[in-house]
């Protein structure tokens, strides 16, 4: 190891030490067939701006189309660099756009695809000419061209390589209001993304006028919940009438990264007591089941089970007054069964501890045996009947590798999808494990959060849920491909971007809606691969009015035709266009205008 390799790994977190070392290793020689899929598994999924910025400064693995484009399409990578990778992707999609174009508009997209030729930048010219190259002329008996960029030195500035280009600066700040103007304009802001970010604040007073303005939905607080981290918002939300009946923002609470535990499993424990009175008790065992969740049901969550009961079950009415009376009378008699050590001076003995891995009802009683450090007492609270998949899953990050093994061996939790699940996510289990779990989650959102979770290091895992995301798309109709993307809020177009932005059937009629969330319009804007069919509809769509960002995007994206991108020029303010003067990648034909 190099003293310049000591440095800069000296600056890394421990995952990205492991890549970097990876990187090094393979940089200075042509890489071979299972290194370039490392190095395209690696664009793909790579979290790292400076590694990032690391891949997209060598040049011989930026010849390798798969390479180049995992780096354009990662929105972890360094804006500046991204754009300009992004403009070689969009040229050679112009290229052949022109192949395919009557001959009536080969000239002017021919002078298209010149234009933006010379604005690439001067260390990605070579690279294009090459992967030209590679594509008109034909390849040796080996599959391979011999021209490729010269090789790196041996001991080459590591700090430069992974050095993150300085930003543009943004839009101009807004002015700065003062704690009473901040309360005024939450309470009466009629911008909805201004609006969510006055409910995700951290002062409490200040949500608290925000979920007081008249413009606040349903739909927005679920996506305040999503994306808020504040711990007394979630007790907000939860204490109020209006949004406590909600079912939509109940699954939000129960789903939110940011809810308390607690009350996560109050809702959690709730919804599931719900679900089996439905189902009935057509066995002992369900009876059994549905008695021990009224054991561990919450008083607080008594008032929406009978709110349901008195909508779709009257008849089970009295069953619910039973437990609540019951409730009241008495707790459970397991609350001192597990002695604490400082009152008593001893550890609980091993029949005490398996009593409790059997019989207990609570759930602070579950999740300390689900800890006890014999692994024998663990797989007795497995079979535990009280034990819910909701706590389950808020207990497997105090488990360790043999836990998460024995768990994802289990013959009935592994198949439980919610377990399933929290198992592939966790950072202890084995890819094996995983690769096996991988068969048990249902639909797309499981799939789209393990390509998101940057803490799952084993790239086979990756690579399998982008197949079997691509495998869910291509099997969807079209409505169905339309509910998928807006569903995902546009995630669908990160990972599957060949597969979605070749589909224009799908996003016409997807942007064809006048109610679509600005965020996918955003990608779609961005990305060059998105038809010019498309982009032109975009740049017609209602929403474009109020999102500045839009414009910019379809400005700097050199497929949008020519006579929307000097409409949208037009409706731009004077320091709108400045700003986008500074920017290398606007068309030259908007920049002689200004």
């Amino acid at each position: 190891m190099t003293a310049g390799e000591s440095v800069i790994l000296e600056t890394l977190t421990e995952p990205e030490r492991i890549h970097f070392r990876h990187l090094a290793l393979v940089r200075p020689q042509l890489p071979s067939e299972g290194q370039l899929h490392m190095l395209e598994g690696l664009a793909r999924t790579l979290a790292s701006p400076r590694l990032l910025a690391l891949m997209a400064r060598t040049p011989h693995w930026l010849a390798h189309w798969p390479v180049l484009l995992g780096l354009a399409e990662n929105e972890a990578t360094p804006e500046s660099i991204r754009r300009d990778l992004e403009m070689v992707v969009s040229l050679f999609d112009q290229m052949r756009e022109m192949d395919k174009a009557p001959a009536a508009e080969k000239f002017e997209r021919s002078e298209s695809v010149k234009a933006l030729y010379s604005q690439l930048d001067p260390t990605l010219k070579p690279v294009a000419k090459l992967l030209a190259k590679q594509l008109a002329k034909a390849v040796s008996s080996t599959g391979l061209t011999q021209e490729l960029p010269p090789l790196p030195s041996e001991h080459p500035d590591w700090e430069a390589l992974t050095a993150v280009p300085i930003p543009l600066p943004g839009r101009p700040p807004q002015p700065i209001l003062d704690r009473a103007g901040r309360l005024a304009r939450a309470s009466e802001t009629a911008q909805l993304e201004e609006l969510l970010a006055f409910l995700v604040d951290a002062d409490p007073e200040l949500r608290q006028t925000a979920l007081q303005n008249p413009l606040v939905s349903e739909e927005l607080v679920c996506q305040a919940l999503a994306s808020c981290g504040e711990s007394g918002f979630f007790e907000e939300v939860y204490a109020e009438a209006r949004w406590y009946f909600r079912e939509p923002v109940r699954a939000s609470l129960q789903e939110a990264p940011g809810c308390p535990p607690d009350l996560s499993r109050r809702v959690g424990l709730s919804q599931h007591l719900v679900s089996a009175l439905e189902d009935g008790a057509p066995d002992t065992a369900a009876l059994r089941r549905i008695v021990s969740l009224f054991t561990q049901l919450d008083e607080s969550e008594y008032q929406f089970v009978t709110f349901w009961a008195k909508r779709q079950a009257p008849q089970l009415l009295r069953v619910v007054k039973y437990f609540y009376d019951r409730l009241q009378r008495q707790r459970s008699g397991l609350a001192s069964a597990l002695p604490e050590r400082g009152e008593e001076g001893r550890w609980a003995t091993m029949e005490e501890r398996v009593f409790l891995a059997t019989q207990a009802t609570q759930e602070d009683q579950i999740s300390q045996v689900l800890r006890d450090p014999n692994l024998q007492v663990f797989r007795l609270a497995l079979e535990n009947p009280a034990l819910s998949p909701r706590l389950l899953v808020s207990s497997l990050s105090a488990l360790d590798h043999e836990r998460v093994e024995t768990l994802a061996a289990h013959p009935s939790w592994a198949e439980d999808p919610m377990v399933a699940e929290a198992l592939v996510h966790h950072p202890q289990i084995s890819e094996a494990s995983a690769l096996q779990l991988l068969g048990r989650l249902p639909g797309m959102k499981p799939a789209i959060e393990i390509l998101r979770d940057a803490r799952i290091l084993h790239l086979e895992v990756k690579r399998r849920t982008l197949d079997h995301l691509r495998r869910l798309y291509l099997d969807m109709d079209i409505p169905e491909r339309i509910t998928a993307l807006r569903t995902s809020g546009g995630e669908l177009v990160r990972h599957l971007p060949q597969e979605v932005l070749q589909d224009e059937e799908t996003l016409r009629r997807m942007v064809a809606d006048r109610q679509l969330d600005p965020g996918i319009l955003l990608r779609l804007a961005r990305n060059k691969l998105t038809p010019r069919a498309v982009l032109e509809q975009i740049a017609a769509h209602p929403v474009l009015m109020a999102h500045a960002a839009i414009m910019s995007e379809l400005l700097l994206n050199p497929k949008t035709p020519r006579d929307a991108a000097m409409r949208i020029w037009g409706l731009l303010s004077e320091a709108e266009q400045q700003q986008l003067l500074r920017s290398p990648h606007l068309p030259a034909i908007l920049r002689s205008m200004a």
